[in-house]
């Protein structure tokens, strides 16, 4: 209520400063406009004074009297002319400043209008402010119990069986359909000889689909393309990490031959070997053993 009162007494400020410019101003341009008047008067008389010797010069002045009287005619009416001209710029200055003094009180006008209707609207936002409050406290307490129920659904899944515990732990959801599309697009790019690209979306994989069933494959495949772009020493450690993490993975036999070849880039020819000879040893059927028996050969003819 203050407020309000406090914005009206504004209000009436600003009325009794708008009455007050106004009356100045028009004080100042009928004073002008007396002025211009006043000119004009003095100037005609002047003229018509002019004028009437001008007649008496042509009953009995010479030509030259005469020529000297029109020049002086004619500096009269272009000083006239200067004069009215400025008088008018100065009235049309005045009028043009009275112009933006009413734009100016009417923006603060509607400034404190918006002001008051701020102060009238605050009991409300206040009442809006409670209620939401309410809401989320309310909304908090039915998360706690949604949170309760949540956590005796998990431990009535928890089934004990012979001593021992078995819990239904359910598989993170994956959209298959979207992770197929991205490794094939990949592999793609792969077989492409695209090795930067193919990088870029097989990290993108493992970032997004860290549960895919074809995570080991999509590192596999990393560690292929670092080898490709030549970054040996990068290559050799994500299949090093592969073989840490995977050891009975079906695509081991893959991984070891990437490695062997990684370390024999790198003249680990002695690691090579081994590597090679465990995948003739521990996966005789695997569909690289004869690649790997023909690379084992031609490093056992090098002479170290």
């Amino acid at each position: 209520m203050k407020s309000i009162l406090w914005a009206g007494l504004l209000i009436l400020s600003f009325n009794s400063f708008a009455f007050l410019e106004d009356d100045e101003a028009r004080k100042k341009i009928n004073d002008l406009q007396n002025q211009l008047n006043s000119l004009k008067t003095e100037k005609l008389v002047n003229l018509e004074s002019k004028i009437i010797d001008l007649q008496q010069v042509l009953q009995g002045g010479s030509l030259q009297q005469f020529n000297n009287k029109i020049n002086e005619i004619f500096d009269d009416l272009a000083k006239l002319r200067g004069d009215v001209e400025v008088l008018q710029f100065s009235v049309q200055s005045f009028e043009d400043r009275q112009k933006l003094n009413y734009q100016d009180i009417e923006s603060r006008f509607e400034k404190l209008e918006q002001q008051i209707d701020l102060f009238q609207e605050q009991p409300k936002k206040q009442q809006d402010i409670v209620q939401d409050n309410l809401i989320q406290s309310n909304q908090d307490q039915i998360n706690n119990i949604n949170q309760e129920f949540l956590d005796e659904d998990k431990a009535s899944s928890t089934n004990q069986v012979e001593g021992g515990v078995i819990e239904n732990k359910l598989p993170p959801l994956i959209d298959e359909e979207q992770a197929l599309k991205m490794f094939n697009d990949a592999e793609g790019l792969m077989r492409s000889t695209k090795y930067k690209e193919a990088f870029e979306m097989f990290d993108r994989f493992v970032t997004t689909y860290p549960k895919s069933l074809r995570l080991v494959e999509v590192k596999k495949n990393i560690g292929f393309i670092q080898f490709a772009l030549k970054n040996y020493n990068a290559s050799l450690k994500t299949y090093e990490k592969l073989i840490q993490n995977y050891p009975d993975h079906e695509l081991m036999p893959e991984i070891l031959y990437g490695k062997a070849n990684t370390e024999i880039q790198l003249t680990q020819i002695t690691k090579a070997k081994q590597t090679l000879r465990k995948i003739i040893k521990e996966y005789p059927n695997a569909s690289n053993i004869e690649s790997a028996k023909k690379r084992l050969k031609a490093l056992e003819s090098i002479k170290l």
